[in-house]
């Protein structure tokens, strides 16, 4: 069982008291064909889930759920364009958004805490099975966040390298408080929330970047630094 699904499954509340929609309208978005026709045929087997749509870009998916009824959308990290964080963030804005499940094919500490701070509801490794991966989608769907745990030393180290505004964001965000209480605890409007989240993010980025460095010195096996934010504007 990953750390992944021990913490949703530690966290979550009786799923005898959460009530799952009796179809699970799904979308898929993700970059390489190959991936999409896998994932909308796994999720297509899987009793009460319904693909309405599977798409290779974040553009394509923000005009499917802008006139689709969704539930979950699930959405890989790396995309072109407006990576799969900031696509989440502007999901969270639409009038009616889906819950938003980020997979990734490397999950650390610093991707926990980029998706607890982008609104993410969940996050699975790509190397998760395929019974994991639908477990999540309906947990998801009932309402349940299927996200790790943040490292302590990874909230240590942002803390120090964030003001004091972006340090109330990321704490409150890490409690899993929702946006507009935090807007009105600080006495921005939640556009100004997005953008002091957007500099989070990219402080983020900055460490990410840093630790690759450092590995890449020290001669051992690195993971690519990764965007977790993009410079599209948050609209």
């Amino acid at each position: 069982m990953t750390a992944v699904t021990e913490h949703a499954q530690q966290n979550a509340v009786n799923e005898a008291e959460l009530s799952a929609p009796e179809l699970i309208r799904l979308l898929v978005v993700d970059d390489h064909a190959a991936v999409r026709r896998g994932l909308r045929e796994l999720f297509e087997d899987q009793p009460g889930f319904v693909v309405v749509d599977a798409v290779s870009c974040a553009e394509e998916a923000i005009a499917v759920a802008e006139h689709e009824e969704l539930d979950v959308a699930v959405v890989d990290l790396q995309l072109p364009g407006r990576n799969g964080l900031s696509l989440g963030c502007k999901l969270k804005r639409l009038a009616n958004p889906p819950r938003v499940l980020v997979y990734s094919a490397y999950i650390d500490g610093l991707l926990a805490a980029a998706a607890v701070v982008a609104e993410a509801d969940g996050l699975v490794g790509k190397g998760a099975l395929g019974s994991e991966l639908c477990d999540a989608v309906r947990g998801l769907a009932r309402g349940r966040s299927w996200l790790p745990t943040v490292p302590w030393r990874v909230a240590d180290v942002m803390r120090r390298r964030l003001d004091a505004e972006e340090q109330v964001i990321f704490g409150m965000s890490l409690a899993g408080i929702a946006p507009v209480k935090i807007a009105q605890t600080l006495g921005i409007s939640e556009s100004g929330l997005e953008s002091r989240r957007r500099e989070v993010l990219r402080k983020l980025n900055t460490v990410d970047q840093g630790l690759a460095a450092s590995d890449r010195r020290r001669g051992r096996s690195a993971v690519r630094a990764r965007q977790f934010v993009t410079d599209v504007p948050a609209h």
